[in-house]
């Protein structure tokens, strides 16, 4: 008989299973026409810029570290939305007071750093960093307070040279393209032991920078 019970069971499956495909071709189409969700798009590129505030200090055994603001150009690579790699170049001011035999002295210290920070973003606002940094000296004075005069004098070359050091910070971000971040830095490099200044260095900044270029954000 054509209409045997087995050739019966196999014209049911095959109706079945042309039901499931049809239906889960519709489903996928449906996943499609709705595109990537939000929260997993991102830049691969992005370019920032903003004031740094510096609060460094010397190993000096008197030093006292006072305020100073820098600022910097960021470079950021994402090699996915929670991983990151960010370069670029700082401008940071140290400045720090201290005794000097009957004055008050103050070293006021110039650098153009390059830092190189792995970036976690975990979160949709925090992010956290860290990695190296170059210290390039540029120049440097150090100001002298007496009584009744101030005496500025310029460091020579080679007292003050190139330390590398290490960042640690956690970020947040805000308003779609700003970021406040804080920054745990240290510096160090040999000095003369018969010198009075040091290399090192150790401090905290605070930085908001602004978002002014990204390129096309992908899934």
């Amino acid at each position: 008989m054509f209409f045997s019970p087995f050739r019966l069971y196999i014209l049911i499956a095959l109706l079945s299973g042309v039901n499931m495909f049809s239906q889960g071709g519709d489903i996928l189409i449906q996943q499609y026409s709705k595109g990537p969700e939000l929260n997993q798009i991102y830049s691969k590129w992005s370019f920032s810029i903003g004031p740094e505030v510096n609060r460094i200090n010397s190993d000096l055994n008197t030093a006292s570290p006072t305020i100073t603001v820098g600022g910097m150009i960021n470079i950021e690579y994402r090699f996915s939305k929670t991983v990151g790699l960010i370069s670029g170049l700082k401008f940071v001011p140290i400045s720090y007071r201290y005794v000097f035999e009957n004055s008050l002295g103050k070293d006021r210290l110039q650098y153009l750093t390059i830092p190189l920070i792995l970036k976690l973003n975990p979160f949709e606002k925090i992010s956290f960093g860290l990695g190296m940094l170059y210290n390039h000296y540029e120049k440097g004075q150090r100001i002298l307070r007496f009584k009744d005069a101030e005496v500025i004098t310029e460091y020579p070359e080679g007292v003050f040279s190139n330390p590398l050091g290490f960042s640690a910070q956690v970020g947040y971000h805000f308003w779609s393209r700003f970021n406040a971040t804080i920054n745990y830095r240290w510096a160090k490099k040999y000095s003369p032991a018969n010198q009075p200044q040091s290399n090192n260095s150790s401090g905290l900044q605070a930085s908001l920078t602004y978002n002014f270029l990204r390129s096309l954000k992908i899934q």
